[in-house]
């Protein structure tokens, strides 16, 4: 949410910035804030796929993924220019292009808002816990015996976390997906 934040934040910056036709750096912050607020969303959005899905379709949710980001970098950038041709009387176009970016971040930010939601409802907001002291070695290795009672025992832990920390498959699936972020 707080990557959505800082994109539509940008744009908004952006859309107020005074426009010039001539080398100018007003344009350097707002370009800065994407970079922070894209560089966090990444990590967010590929860090979460092995929590929230079954590792049997891991591989699926990282294609879907994949394609739907590929998609939006496909159309959003035509859909931009286009609407930076249409309007270039104002701010050279650059005005209602920012807009668009906005509109698409505010879309964003609801849908981050339905994901909490989601997550919360369903999932026992796996998506946002951090337990004290863990550790990824605790998250990618199989618990021992009386680390296992505690898991089990502990009432703080959601059904959903508990199954992920005790199931081999699907802390498998995290170092997996760990290994292929480390290749890229």
């Amino acid at each position: 949410m707080f990557s959505t934040l800082i994109l539509t934040a940008a744009h908004v910056v952006n859309m107020i910035l005074p426009a010039c036709d001539e080398t100018c750096y007003t344009e350097l912050g707002p370009l800065i804030m994407v970079g922070i607020g894209y560089s966090i969303y990444v990590s967010a959005l590929w860090g979460s796929i092995p929590y929230v899905v079954d590792s049997k379709t891991l591989g699926t949710a990282f294609g879907f993924c994949t394609a739907i980001q590929n998609a939006g970098m496909a159309i959003a950038p035509t859909v931009g220019a286009s609407i930076k041709d249409a309007t270039k009387t104002v701010d050279f176009g650059y005005f209602w292009m920012s807009f668009f970016w906005v509109c698409l971040g505010l879309v964003g930010l609801v849908l981050n808002f339905w994901l909490y939601y989601e997550d919360i409802k369903h999932n026992n907001g796996v998506l946002n816990k951090v337990h004290k002291d863990d550790q990824i070695q605790d998250l990618i290795t199989s618990p021992k015996p009386e680390q296992r009672r505690k898991i089990e025992e502990n009432t703080d832990i959601g059904e959903n976390t508990k199954q992920y920390l005790l199931s081999a498959p699907k802390r498998d699936a995290l170092k997996r997906s760990m290994a292929q972020s480390h290749q890229h």
